[in-house]
């Protein structure tokens, strides 16, 4: 029986306020179920293990949503690292990889295997009109750069899983970067996504029985928040709308997500969970950063100060819901 540090201890005090823990068997029995959010911005399960593997014991999530996930990366090293979480546990994990996204997939790993509905299981298009009015208001630069192609399809996976033993749709989205001015390209080509994400959500939920929706990624808010208004719904009856879980650092006051130091741009929120409160309810979250632990939580996970960053400048988020 391996323990774990329940969330709800998280914004105590500035940070991790007892090392008291409850059992697996504990979280199971109140149907409680964390979900764990990253932009890992290529390959950090391998190549970065020991410090991606330090962040999963901390996180000990029932659900692992990815974002950027690079083709190359070999999804056998997260399987190896999730398999090590709870030893003894019944069964391996089950990982999914999506296949729209280019050189920028999402991935999904849950115990139960997945149920990929066919809205999510090939390449997702930009519609012509739109790729063309997208392209239209590129510079002849930006159109060569194969960073920016839309040929691989909307970075965008999802599937509908067995959670707290209920059904979740979990969706996990990266939305374009870049462009702070709201007439920008990559504004436009980010309202095109968020749009088409919340249309193939919609037909998700109305085809399948879902108790509940979390959609995770990187939204990268950086011109306006419309794009995030879009994802948020509406949806088919009785879900309706979706909100973003409140998270913090465990210093109980930060919110950034996205590591900006260093850099000519500000830290700043850019990652979100968002889920309905219809089915669902946030129980506590947390912005996995690790430069202000105790030495004693820092030693218990094999954590240094400087853990998250080796992963990325996009720091994971977890949050542990409940359903009603």
């Amino acid at each position: 029986m391996k323990a774990v540090i329940p969330l709800a201890l998280v914004m105590l005090g500035g940070a991790f306020a007892s090392a008291n823990s409850v059992a697996d068997e504990d979280r199971a029995a109140s149907e409680g179920f964390r979900v764990l959010s990253w932009n890992i911005s290529g390959d950090a399960f391998v190549s970065e293990q020991d410090a991606f593997f330090s962040l999963l014991r901390w996180a000990d999530p029932d659900v692992v949503l990815l974002d950027e996930v690079s083709p190359l990366a070999d999804p056998e090293a997260l399987g190896e690292m999730l398999d090590r979480l709870r030893p003894g546990a019944e069964g391996n994990w089950h990982i999914d990889v999506g296949a729209s996204g280019g050189r920028q997939r999402g991935l999904i790993a849950a115990r139960a295997p997945p149920e990929v509905p066919p809205e999510f299981a090939s390449i997702i298009p930009y519609p012509e009109a739109d790729k063309a009015r997208i392209l239209d208001a590129m510079s002849p630069q930006d159109r060569a750069n194969p960073g920016w192609s839309m040929d691989g399809g909307i970075p965008l996976h999802g599937a509908i899983l067995t959670a707290g033993g209920r059904r979740l749709l979990a969706v996990i989205a990266d939305l374009q970067c870049c462009g702070n001015d709201p007439g920008s390209w990559q504004e436009m080509r980010r309202r095109v996504e968020a749009r088409e994400i919340r249309r193939l959500i919609g037909q998700v939920a109305e085809a399948h029985a879902v108790d509940g929706i979390v959609v995770a990624g990187d939204f990268n808010v950086v011109a306006s928040t419309f794009p995030m208004g879009l994802l948020t719904g509406p949806y088919p009856v009785p879900h309706a709308g979706l909100i973003p879980a409140e998270i913090y650092h465990p210093d109980s006051s930060s919110t950034w997500t996205w590591d900006g130091r260093r850099t000519p741009f500000p830290s700043n929120v850019l990652d979100y969970q968002l889920y309905g409160p219809h089915g669902l309810k946030r129980l506590a979250g947390l912005v996995l950063d690790t430069e202000r632990l105790s030495d004693a939580l820092r030693e218990q996970f094999a954590l240094e100060a400087d853990t998250a960053q080796k992963t990325g400048r996009h720091r994971p988020l977890l949050v542990e819901y409940g359903w009603n």
